[in-house]
């Protein structure tokens, strides 16, 4: 069964029905899983996909430019945009997989929302955008041409800085290494610039090495680049920890250069799918042949290439789940990662004879820095390490904390992650999230009504992982209550949602869960234990009311206090649990209750501890304060009549008085309107009069 996708209506399905992209993401057969075609006269021109999405845009002899999105998860696909200009770069984020960066000739940015068509409009450059570079886990978006560079903030998208560029030597490549918060730009002569706080480092290549480089290629991990040219069959590959050239590779003869067709189609590190193939590199050919190159182990692993067309564009999702290629014919067909990689089952597998001159890299040099300049490099860097560790130490931000009460909002996410020394294990995070949606959360949205859609789909999806972690915290009602407030301030950075709400169950809530449903055994004894060393009194008068922990204590636990307390106050508070042991949250209940011990002092049954909602088809009788009999009623009642007709009759005195004062001003605006009038006529004429004496 062939699924494909004809681009020739507004809107549409896949054909035919029931396409589901996920049964093939293991598939290791060289087979397109999915077909995409212009229609009658349109050429594809730009393409780029993601995990539930594929970007593609036609371009028609009338000039028309039209940018399609197919949602593979929903099995449809739908006009996104019209460009009335040619597009430069088209490229979605690798986090945030709903939202495009789309560059126009007429050197406009945009970052559109496929899901609602929302536009953000990115103003700066001066000339066409010829590429946007943005990592996993960046907080920055880097955005650049031939003569420009400019660094914008995410997802605020402000602009931030331009960069310090040489301006003789015009820019091939520019990008952001979120895990060493530098950013990186190489230039045409093949040397890379590398900013780092307020470091700068360049690499230069080999004097000897005459080489136009056209294309650069970072690994995911960003510890590597890749960079070289379409008149040289050379490779050189940089470290960008050590900040030197590593080693400079001979491409085999079948893959005779690297070919970039007008940014569109630079080489592209693929996903870590084997541990046998960490930094594996999918390059274009000048003849439209897509080699698969081992940059570890210098071999090339496979050759795609089609009898009839060549290969044009190339787009790799960032989950490794599939890989989107487009030929030359106009026809984009989606490809598993997998099969672009040998299979590692050999057995199975027949072998044939390929000539070794096929396969076989030379390195014909390779780098050996001195033993003195890397002891130096070693020991600048454990003494950076050294630095960032007292700047982030536990011990110290306590005392900021206790000295102040609270810490700094600017930098509070970092304090809270270094506190709780989140790891950050994107590749763990990562097999949770490709799991999709939760069944328990499937129907989210009904429960919980946001105007906030990004907030609901954070919400929805960090649950989701955590119930695809525990799948037992799926049956928990309150854990939606508990973990938003932390996804409110997180949401931006899912990845912190997740291993921030795993540590807070882990460390906190695990008690909770281990009597649940019956959480009364742990909330009770508890908290009525250090209420009876805090305050025996009022324990005392809940018990004789027949009042437990669980009236009292529970909705504020199982919310995070968020319900009770400012989003200030809530801050202040989550900063002192934090940083203080499990132990100390239990305390804070216990201090909240003391808090309001008038209140509950007050009460005289459990039913006023609860404060019930009011109920869903009426109103509850009140029946609190002084009976009155049927006559005092009837005397109310009239009395309430004389004065609601005294009320009416006031109102229409009122209107009256304005009617007339409306009337007033209308006449003076006549008048006023005819004066100006008359004075205009007599300009006029003045004017005339002049004009005919002038003549005479």
């Amino acid at each position: 069964m062939r699924y494909h996708v004809t681009l020739d209506e507004a809107s549409g399905i896949i054909q035919p029905t029931g396409f589901d992209v996920g049964e093939h993401k293991t598939s290791t057969a060289l087979l397109p899983v999915l077909s995409v075609s212009g229609g009658e006269g349109c050429k594809m021109s730009a393409l780029s996909c993601h995990c539930s999405y594929l970007a593609t845009l036609t371009h028609t002899h009338l000039h028309t430019n039209t940018l399609y999105i197919t949602n593979l998860n929903e099995n449809r696909f739908y006009t996104l945009k019209r460009l009335a200009d040619a597009c430069s770069v088209l490229s979605f984020h690798p986090y945030q997989e709903n939202y495009l960066f789309v560059a126009t000739a007429s050197t406009k940015l945009y970052c559109i929302n496929v899901d609602d068509g929302s536009v953000v409009e990115l103003l700066g450059h001066h000339s066409p955008v010829s590429g946007v570079h943005c990592g996993v886990g960046s907080t920055s978006l880097v955005s650049y041409n031939t003569h420009e560079a400019l660094l914008w903030s995410y997802p605020a998208l402000t602009l931030t800085s331009r960069l310090q560029l040489q301006h003789s030597l015009p820019l091939v490549w520019a990008g952001h290494i979120w895990q060493r918060d530098e950013v990186v730009a190489g230039f045409s002569t093949g040397t890379v610039v590398v900013w780092s706080q307020q470091q700068q480092h360049s690499i230069d290549p080999p004097q000897s090495l005459q080489l136009q480089f056209e294309a650069f290629a970072v690994s995911r991990c960003g510890e590597w680049l890749v960079g070289g040219g379409s008149k040289s069959g050379l490779v050189v590959v940089y470290s960008l920890t050590n900040h030197c050239v590593s080693q400079i590779l001979q491409l085999p003869p079948t893959c005779p250069s690297i070919y970039n067709n007008n940014n569109n189609n630079p080489p592209v590190f693929l996903p870590h799918i084997y541990l046998k193939y960490p930094q594996v590199l999918a390059v274009q050919g000048s003849a439209g042949v897509l080699s698969i190159i081992d940059v570890t182990n210098c071999t090339k692993l496979k050759t795609l290439r089609s009898h009839r067309h060549v290969i044009e564009y190339i787009s790799v999702s960032d989950d490794g789940g599939y890989t989107c290629i487009t030929y030359s014919n106009g026809v984009s067909k989606i490809y598993p990662t997998r099969c672009l990689l040998p299979v590692l089952h050999t057995s199975t597998v027949s072998r044939t004879h390929t000539p070794t001159r096929d396969i076989a890299f030379h390195i014909i040099e390779k780098r050996e820095k001195e033993s003195e300049e890397e002891r130096e490099r070693e020991e600048k860097r454990k003494e950076r390490t050294k630095d960032l560790e007292e700047l982030l130490d536990k011990n110290k931000w306590y005392q900021v904390l206790c000295e102040f009460g609270s810490y700094p909002d600017k930098y509070r996410v970092l304090i809270w992650s270094c506190v709780l020394k989140l790891p950050r294990n994107y590749s763990v995070f990562s097999v949770l999230l490709d799991k999709g949606i939760h069944t328990a959360y499937e129907h989210l949205e009904e429960e919980y009504t946001m105007c906030d859609k990004r907030l609901f789909r954070a919400l929805q999806r960090t649950l989701s992982c955590v119930a695809h972690w525990s799948p037992f915290l799926a049956q928990v009602t309150f854990l939606p209550h508990l973990l938003f407030p932390f996804i409110k301030l997180l949401h931006t950075n899912l990845l912190l949602c997740f291993e921030l709400s795993v540590t807070l169950i882990f460390n906190w809530c695990r008690v909770w869960f281990e009597f649940w449903p019956d959480i009364s055994v742990t909330v009770v004894n508890t908290t009525e234990r250090l209420l009876c060393d805090a305050d025996p009194t009022l324990l005392a008068h809940l018990i004789d009311i027949k009042v437990t922990a669980q009236h009292y204590i529970w909705t504020p636990l199982t919310t995070a206090f968020s319900t009770v307390l400012s989003d200030s106050d809530w801050l202040t508070l989550w900063d002192h649990i934090l940083s203080n042991p499990p132990s100390f949250l239990p305390c804070v209940a216990v201090a909240f209750t003391i808090a309001s011990r008038n209140t509950l002092l007050s009460c005289s049954n459990p039913t006023q501890v609860k404060f019930e909602c009011l109920p869903l088809n009426g109103l509850p009788h009140f029946t609190i304060g002084t009976q009155c009999d049927e006559q005092q009623i009837d005397n109310l009642e009239e009395e309430m009549c004389q004065r609601e007709s005294n009320n009416i009759n006031n109102n229409n005195l009122a209107k009256t008085k304005q009617q007339q004062q409306q009337q007033a001003e209308d006449m003076v605006y006549t008048v006023a309107r005819t004066e100006l009038w008359q004075q205009q006529q007599q300009c006029l004429d003045s004017i005339i009069n002049m004009r005919k004496r002038h003549l005479w």
